[in-house]
């Protein structure tokens, strides 16, 4: 767990503003780290998303109470997924950096080189994998091997377009993955709960 120091060597920064800051930003790390991301990531995302202004490292660092080389590693990293961006400060040759606001352009950033790759990428070996199994065999075990391969594929299609669409869209319709019961086909409905109740006689 990430264990930033006092958040008051910034003299500009009140304590309790920097108590604050700390509380927020762990809040936040921690969600972070339900993504796969680092603790870090979230502090300081809020620590700059919460200043008053742009902050140069050393006063991230000041801030934080890590060590700058940490401080370097981290900002470099959420530039890359593009959660924070440098900025010019007139009247200084200090890189300065702030939180991007668009919360939902970095997601979708996030999603797409990493949710949607990964998904392609199991995508791909499921598809391997039924290559494996002779299409019109003869073998009653491998037959039904291969049709539930078949299954797991289209699974994996539905969940990548799905995803593809969200991201293209905003908006996301999960209705094609209720219909989805494996072992019983793909162009089976969920009867059972859609039918209404037996009336009696």
């Amino acid at each position: 767990m990430l264990r930033c120091g006092a958040m008051n060597d910034d003299p500009r920064l009140p304590p309790e503003a920097g108590d604050a800051t700390l509380q927020a930003g762990q809040a936040i790390g921690s969600l972070m780290e339900l993504w796969g991301f680092k603790r870090v990531h979230g502090v300081m995302w809020t620590v700059l998303y919460l200043a008053d202004a742009p902050l140069d490292a050393q006063e991230i660092r000041a801030r934080m109470g890590i060590s700058s080389g940490l401080v370097s590693m981290t900002l470099h990293e959420l530039i890359r997924w593009g959660v924070v961006t440098r900025v010019t400060q007139p009247r200084t040759r200090r890189e300065h950096y702030k939180a991007e606001p668009d919360i939902w352009r970095a997601v979708a950033k996030v999603l797409r080189e990493r949710e949607l790759f990964c998904l392609q990428m199991a995508l791909d070996d499921l598809r391997d994998a039924r290559g494996l199994l002779a299409a019109g065999t003869t073998d009653e075990r491998t037959r039904r091997a291969r049709e539930r391969l078949d299954e797991l594929v289209s699974l994996g299609e539905v969940g990548s377009d799905l995803l593809d669409r969200f991201l293209d869209l905003g908006t996301l319709d999960i209705s094609r993955l209720r219909q989805i019961q494996l072992g019983m086909g793909f162009s089976r409905i969920l009867r059972r709960k859609n039918q209404p109740p037996a009336s009696g006689r």
